[in-house]
């Protein structure tokens, strides 16, 4: 529901567009942008460690499949709609064009509460490498939780001011970042080649543990690669900074996207010879597999990798979430001082902060706890996305779109639909074969959603208080 009279409709456009203009419209190019969205979306094999303990043969599976049916779909949905309504604000931009102002702003604030979970990852991440580092150099590890805090916080306060400097700088330290934590991985992957070929079976048995039922191995490592799988959609909400968003994305979706796949597989196929005991790979396992296959040495190159890929992750989920709170602010759903751009870096100051505080204060938070809270929320505004798609393909079959998902209606429907079947999958799979798990992360993914409609209610009513008075 629109609150707002016609002229100060206007007028909200009008300061849109002048703040538009002020945005760095060359800021990232093809190289720095697909590096950025492979930053959102993997960050290297980290955090994919507890999907080996479902076993070496349906993890593999796993790792090639949810693509298919999850990661693929997603990226060719962005692609599109990316190039076709290549705005400032992304997919809320798209909702909102296809459904209205209420499923616009529902998709914007599930996405930013998503990433509230994300990327409060990334520093107790940074703060477990950190750990592992001093333990390797034969000191003792970090276990007090305030500590660890302040480490992820000597993360957190410099990615912070580099996201303010500029889109463009976040962009390049992407390429960085990536250089540095896939390097270590490369080695791996080639000192472990005659590993594969001398125990090639070993890299799919057991298929699964032999004595946990397929559906329960299933439901222990579906949400882990379908978190290590979202994020796709995560930098359109920059497209107003890409130079040539109609040409560049696609592009740059293709080139992550095949990375991502690769950097997840190989590395796994070696993992699962060198370290052979499944039940040992939890948080660190590839600190492990590095020392088998390459010695101490490697060992100590991927405990650095993890430190530059949670760097790499936080600061570009940063840069794509911050952008929600400053377009829903420039619309007045959220409060006006967050579309403040800084004077003299032209970025969303205000907006980037907040959201860093906000990542810093949730960093207490354990991986367990969060992960399939992430998958559901991200996906019911992804589900929004997909429906946009099909929406907009059939209200507006003459927009221009520079790429167009192949297939037809045909290929529309199999990108909308094996999401949301996978999502429902995933879900009841978990409420039935791990209930506790999966009921719990249903209600708490239940309270955080229902957060939206409550904000856009609270937001349009003072909207309509303010607009009533001053009439």
């Amino acid at each position: 529901m629109n609150f707002a009279k016609p002229e100060e409709s206007r007028g909200a456009v009008l300061c849109a567009a002048e703040m538009s203009a002020q945005l760095d419209p060359r800021a990232l190019r093809l190289i720095p942008l697909a590096m950025t969205i492979f930053c959102c979306v993997s960050g290297g094999p980290f955090g994919l460690e507890p999907v080996m303990q479902s076993g070496p043969g349906l993890a593999v599976l796993l790792i090639l499949a949810t693509p298919l049916v999850w990661g693929i779909p997603a990226a060719l949905m962005t692609a599109e709609l990316a190039t076709a309504i290549p705005s400032e604000g992304g997919y809320y931009v798209w909702v909102k064009r296809a459904f209205g102002p209420f499923a616009g702003f529902l998709c914007g604030w599930w996405t930013w509460i998503y990433t509230w979970v994300d990327a409060a990852l990334y520093p107790v991440l940074f703060a477990t490498y950190v750990s592992s580092l001093i333990e390797l150099f034969g000191g003792q590890g970090v276990s007090d939780p305030w500590l660890k805090w302040a480490i992820g916080m000597a993360m957190v306060i410099p990615l912070t001011w580099l996201n303010i400097r500029g889109t463009r700088l976040v962009g390049l330290s992407s390429v960085l970042f990536t250089l540095l934590f896939l390097a270590p991985f490369v080695l791996l992957v080639a000192l472990g080649l005659p590993l594969i070929f001398h125990n090639l079976a070993g890299t799919v048995t057991p298929f699964s543990p032999p004595r946990q039922s397929l559906s329960t191995a299933i439901s222990s490592g579906l949400y882990t690669v379908m978190w290590n799988y979202l994020g796709w959609d995560s930098l359109s909400t920059v497209a107003g900074e890409v130079e040539n968003p109609r040409k560049t994305f696609p592009r740059a979706l293709a080139i992550a996207t095949a990375i991502t796949v690769l950097c997840y597989l190989l590395p796994s196929l070696v993992g699962a010879v060198a370290l052979r005991d499944y039940s040992n790979w939890e948080e660190g396992a590839w600190t492990s597999v590095a020392q088998v296959v390459g010695g101490r040495w490697l060992g100590l190159a991927v405990v650095f990798a993890g430190l530059f890929s949670a760097a790499g992750l936080f600061s570009a989920t940063l840069l794509g979430a911050s952008r929600i709170p400053f377009v829903l602010a420039r619309e007045e759903m959220l409060p006006q001082s967050m579309a403040q751009l800084h004077p003299r870096y032209g970025t969303p100051w205000l907006a980037i902060s907040i959201s860093s505080v906000v990542y810093s204060v949730l960093s207490f938070q354990t991986f367990e706890t969060l992960i399939a809270i992430d998958v559901i929320v991200y996906a019911a505004a992804l589900l929004l996305e997909l429906w946009a798609l099909v929406v907009l393909r059939k209200r507006e079959p003459d927009l221009e779109r520079p790429f167009r998902i192949a297939g037809g209606w045909l290929g529309v429907g199999f990108v909308s639909v094996a999401p949301t079947a996978i999502l429902v999958f995933a879900v009841v799979n978990s409420v039935v074969f791990d209930s506790e798990y999966g009921i719990r992360s249903l209600w708490m993914s239940g309270v955080a959603l229902a957060t939206g409609p409550l904000v856009y209610g609270f937001r349009s009513w003072r909207r309509s208080r303010r607009y009533a008075s001053a009439s």
